[in-house]
């Protein structure tokens, strides 16, 4: 039977939530798809820009203006006043008069408007110097044009402005190169733009279809299930940064958010249990990597630390966890499946850790016939016999949507926990896991909704920044390799934050 009790006295959220840490978090993790697609779309830009842009050629030259009825001694009076003779210049030179001259000058085939539009004039700012600028497509036109300039200015400026004097200082010349085009630079920075936008629109679409498990609300709406607690992510520094470096209740530096997480979900669990009476817990997921073996050893160990006697059984026969979590030396011929096969009594083969104030009953090594061990006679007389003797019996087992080993194991189990990774596993695959395990003996508790993004955007400061747990391969992962050996299907993976089981 599946809880609904939060989920049913919980209204669905009015409008669209946006988790913008979470948004922005995922944004990071991709930023390379960003800088990759904007390097892309620069390049483009500036293909097009080159392709698209004809070339252009500047000819220009200088004038300066003076007063002619100024002194020789040149007065600051002289110079505001040659400053504005100067823009006075400037609507001379761009007068019909003198393009009609130009005209003239170029030959046949040289418009006045084709000469108004290649020119530009301008002024030095606060200097009594104009600056002319003829640019078109051919360089012998501006050229051109620009000589007419030199030959003409003379006539038109004594007859338009006789009291005042223009001066050319450079003469034009051929231009030889074509003008730097800024068109082409224009066009890539447009491309960058245009590219980093893309991809973070199509990183943000691709995360919204993705249908996970994103927000606490998620797991009451969509999963339609209970909310035992959340366990945050934890940044891993200094000398931890290994793969033998586990998260433990037991470690006070992983903070007070950590520890206090585990408390609050022990007294939810005993609470739940005392009223149902109800002893054995399977902790599962229903993919792989989701922290549930790390979820497994602290919900023991906060209920060890509580007065209570615990006993951890590793029944994951696939991938064996526990005994490498609390780094022990296991000989097969005390393992679960050295009990289940009647070689080693129960008492003999469950081990003390008291460091850990904990009884663990592992497995050695994967096993060849997993299903056939599990579903066996034997197995659940082993529960019973552990039922009696301790408080509680937390059962690790594998993820529940690869293999089939948690839904056997649920008809033995009283209750069941199910651990929900942030934005990892596809809701309907978690869905399809709280169906399996309602239809068998053990009641689920609730799902944990682990590894979740508390502390801000991880995953960009550092890639230790993992979940919860341990592993044999690069950081704390599981090293690379699915579930089942051929019995069943590997579970999604996320490369960038790899959280153990």
């Amino acid at each position: 039977m599946t809880l609904n009790s939060n989920a049913n006295s919980t209204a669905a959220p009015k409008g669209i939530e946006i988790n913008i840490v979470f948004l922005l978090e995922t944004v990071l993790k991709r930023w390379w798809l960003l800088v990759v697609s904007a390097v892309v779309m620069a390049a483009i830009g500036l293909g097009i820009g080159v392709v698209t842009t004809t070339p252009t050629y500047t000819s220009d030259m200088s004038f300066t203006t003076y007063n002619q009825e100024a002194s020789n001694v040149v007065s600051s009076g002289d110079i505001n006043s040659s400053v504005q003779i100067a823009n006075t210049f400037k609507y001379i030179l761009k007068s019909r008069t003198m393009l009609e001259k130009v005209a003239q000058s170029c030959g046949a085939g040289t418009t006045i408007k084709q000469i108004e539009s290649s020119m530009k004039v301008t002024t030095e700012p606060d200097t009594n110097i104009i600056i002319i600028r003829i640019t078109t497509t051919d360089p012998n036109l501006s050229y051109r044009i620009a000589v007419g300039f030199e030959e003409c200015y003379q006539g038109v400026v004594d007859y338009a402005y006789p009291n005042a004097t223009l001066q050319l200082c450079e003469t034009p010349l051929l231009p030889q190169d074509p003008d730097v085009s800024k068109s082409a630079m224009r066009f890539s920075v447009i491309g960058a733009i245009a590219g980093f936008a893309i991809a973070f629109v199509a990183v943000i679409v691709a995360n919204a279809a993705r249908d996970t498990v994103q927000t606490v609300e998620d797991i009451q709406v969509k999963l339609e299930s209970n909310l035992i607690g959340t366990v945050g992510s934890v940044r891993i520094k200094g000398k931890k940064k290994n793969k033998g470096y586990r998260l433990l209740l037991s470690d006070r530096t992983l903070g007070f958010s950590f520890i206090e997480s585990y408390k609050a979900i022990r007294i939810k669990v005993e609470t739940f249990c005392a009223r149902k009476g109800h002893k054995v817990i399977l902790v599962t997921s229903a993919g792989e990597n989701e922290g549930k073996t790390t979820f497994s050893m602290n919900l023991a160990l906060s209920l060890a630390q509580n007065g209570k006697s615990v006993l951890v059984i590793d029944a994951d026969l696939r991938k064996p966890a526990v005994s490498k979590f609390l780094n022990l030396n296991v000989s097969p011929e005390y393992d679960l499946a050295s009990v289940i096969s009647g070689k080693t009594e129960l008492s003999d083969a469950i081990k003390f850790v008291e460091k850990h104030r904990l009884f663990i009953l592992t497995t050695a090594r994967s096993n060849d016939e997993p299903t056939e061990i599990l579903s066996s006679q034997q197995m659940a007389k082993l529960i019973k016999a552990a039922r009696e003797e301790f408080d509680y019996v937390i059962v690790d087992t594998a993820p529940a949507a690869v293999v089939n080993d948690a839904n056997i194991l649920s008809n033995f189990a009283d209750a069941a926990i199910l651990v929900v990774r942030e934005n990892f596993s596809p809701c309907a695959r978690i869905r399809g896991v709280i169906d399996d395990i309602s239809t068998n003996k053990a009641e689920l508790i609730g799902c944990v909704f682990n590894n979740v993004a508390s502390d801000g955007v991880r995953g960009a400061y550092s890639k230790y920044k993992y979940g919860y747990g341990y592993g044999y391969g690069r950081g704390y992962g599981y090293g690379g390799y699915g579930y089942g050996y051929g019995y069943g299907e590997s579970s999604s993976r996320s490369d960038s934050s790899k959280s153990n089981d």
